[in-house]
């Protein structure tokens, strides 16, 4: 077995999985100070090598069943192995060997593997430790999709290096973590089954200010934050639901909608703007102009700006700004 402990190492979604988390932490002397349905919270045991301080403020989540661990204040992150190891001060290898000692869990090393994700119960519960499983997307992937590292880490897009997709958690309107979507070339799929994407909206989170520009994929909220537009929300799709349309509601008080440039997109843009004329909401169309594109992912920087720049009301389109691009 591989020295490698980081999060995205080839070997790291084939390690061992204690059978019972709950009781590897108290022999390795880490105090659980908090739990949730999914995830025991600890004192981050890295936090002093990597930050120079101790975790004060424990931010350090275990999922109880399969032992992924991630810090949300310094990043450390990676399976049950790779605790094991900075505790004991041990390589990987000695650290898997304690590790496999405890007695170990098939399910775990399944679920690690990504072979039994489609086999998990519907009504499991998902915890933010959930989210160590992925990495950061490497340059190569961003650059393919045109969007910044600052932009992928803002919107938290995150990235599956076993199966190499794109991850989008998808949180509701309070933060918590409801599930994500997984997508990559000829694929899509929402996980958990059953999750309820539409009772928030991609990029809440990150927004900052009463301005927000509406697209439907979320990838395209960081190509416009890459780009020089911030505010981007992503719907998950052309329809808004009426959750999603109470949010805007109360969270907004000017939107720029940039539906998809495509039949479906402009016909709920007639629908976003109908539903919020005369409740003090202003809203614009995002400027697409006579561009063969379907969204701004298809757009360049400067398109995407003078797009925005040019947004205009849906009942003054000739008063549009002469000559844009």
């Amino acid at each position: 077995m591989s020295r490698r402990t980081r999060a995205g190492d080839e070997d790291l979604f084939d390690t061992p999985i204690p059978g019972d988390v709950d009781s590897a932490l108290t022999k390795l002397n880490i105090e659980i100070v908090g739990e949730d349905a999914a995830n025991f919270r600890i004192a981050c045991p890295a936090h002093f090598r990597r930050k120079g301080k101790e975790d004060r403020n424990p931010s350090c989540y275990v999922h109880k069943d399969t032992g992924v661990f991630i810090c949300f204040s310094c990043d450390f992150r990676g399976p049950f192995v790779t605790l094991v190891a900075e505790v004991h001060g041990t390589p990987f290898e000695d650290a898997a060997q304690w590790v496999g000692e405890q007695g170990t869990i098939d399910l775990a090393v399944r679920l690690l593997s990504g072979q039994s994700r489609a086999r998990k119960r519907e009504a499991e519960e998902i915890g933010e430790s959930h989210l160590a499983l992925f990495t950061q997307p490497p340059a190569r992937a961003l650059a393919s999709k045109r969007i910044s590292a600052d932009a992928a880490r803002r919107f938290e897009i995150l990235w599956d290096p076993q199966r190499k997709y794109w991850i989008f958690p998808v949180r509701d309107e309070t933060g918590k973590l409801l599930g994500w979507q997984e997508k990559g070339k000829g694929y899509f799929r929402n996980y958990p089954e059953g999750m309820e994407k539409g009772e928030s909206l991609f990029g809440l989170q990150a927004l900052d200010g009463e301005e927000g520009v509406l697209v439907e994929s979320p990838i395209d909220t960081a190509v416009l934050w890459t780009d020089g537009v911030a505010g981007g929300l992503a719907s998950y799709g052309a329809i808004l639901t009426p959750k999603q349309l109470r949010i805007l509601g109360g969270r907004l008080n000017r939107l720029v909608d940039a539906h998809d440039n495509d039949h479906d997109g402009r016909r709920e843009r007639v629908k976003t703007y109908q539903h919020f004329h005369g409740t003090g909401l202003i809203v614009r169309y995002f400027d697409y102009a006579d561009l063969d594109v379907k969204d701004p992912g298809e757009m360049t920087a400067e398109q995407n700006r003078a797009a925005y720049e040019s947004a205009y009301h849906p009942m003054m389109r000739s008063l549009v700004r002469f000559g844009r691009r």
